[in-house]
């Protein structure tokens, strides 16, 4: 065996946390034991010229009690991230593409393979279906927003994408069209780019500047989603903050975090929200149940 494939070989063991044996490859690879400590010092070599970009250190350490090498694993094998990203998925979208988890089961395999068995337990909590389009609208809108390229939507209709939220279950694409800022269901709408773009300054004129009285709490994790301004420090547990956001945000908002928010101002997203509760104690308080229930 070649060199290159001898030394690529041996960094894919180590960085699958496997132990690397030199006198078992010397005798599986035809070479001497020499030769293999060799390519060892080598994949050392590279690792510490390289440890400024890695922005970790990974030492490959001698094992006397069988003789073997193993990469010593700084981060924990990086498993706390990994767990993360399958319990957010499991928390926010329970249903994955089958693209996305073989993804997620090759980086298991390759890069966490001490933690294989719990990570792929947790990892078949998730239902796959074969969901292309909305993961493809999902990506589309994402890389259209972040390039301020504008968008084709329902056969033509060309908008400006502002944001993405989720909520309801599912991804919404937040959006401005005639002088209006529309949301939509990515799960149902095709969407495709434009040729044309956009400039940053131009989306940000579609926001209004909305005051809320609300919970600290909640403006620490609000806060770094949208621009703010604090108007009023924290008191009692409450702050009052303006924020820049789509009217159709701030609406939902008020419903979904109802325990630690009201909106103060502008008057006219005031009123819809407060038409939204009318709406509510109409469905509950007017509207009979049905006799067949």
């Amino acid at each position: 065996m070649e060199q290159t494939h001898r030394i690529l070989s041996i960094y894919t063991r180590l960085i699958q946390q496997k132990i690397v044996n030199k006198e078992q490859l010397a005798q599986e690879w035809h070479v001497s034991p020499r030769t293999i400590q060799r390519d060892i010092d080598n994949i050392r070599n590279f690792l510490y010229d390289t440890d400024e970009w890695h922005g970790y250190r990974k030492e490959i350490t001698y094992n006397h009690r069988n003789a073997s090498y193993v990469m010593d694993n700084t981060n924990e094998d990086n498993a706390i991230s990994i767990y993360f990203l399958i319990t957010l998925l499991q928390t926010i979208t329970p249903i994955i593409d089958q693209q996305v988890y073989d993804y997620l089961k090759l980086l298991i395999k390759t890069f966490h393979s001490n933690h294989e068995s719990e990570l792929f337990y947790q990892l078949e909590k998730l239902k796959v279906s074969n969901r292309v389009q909305p993961l493809r609208n999902l990506t589309i809108a994402n890389r259209a927003i972040n390039q301020q390229q504008k968008l084709y939507i329902n056969e033509g209709k060309e908008i400006t994408p502002l944001y993405i939220r989720y909520q309801g279950f599912t991804f919404n694409l937040i959006y401005h069209y005639q002088q209006q800022a529309m949301i939509t269901n990515l799960r149902t709408t095709d969407i495709t780019f434009s040729p044309e773009y956009f400039t940053p300054r131009h989306s940000q004129k579609y926001y209004q500047e909305i005051t809320f009285e609300m919970h600290t709490s909640l403006y620490e994790s609000m806060q770094h989603f949208y621009e703010n301004k604090m108007m009023r420090p924290p008191k009692n547990g409450y702050c009052i903050v303006r924020f820049k956001m789509c009217p159709e945000d701030a609406i939902n908002l008020c419903f979904s975090c109802r325990e630690q928010i009201r909106i103060l101002e502008p008057d006219d997203v005031r009123h819809k929200v407060l038409h939204q509760l009318l709406k509510l104690q109409e469905t509950y308080m007017i509207n009979r149940l049905p006799s067949d229930y």
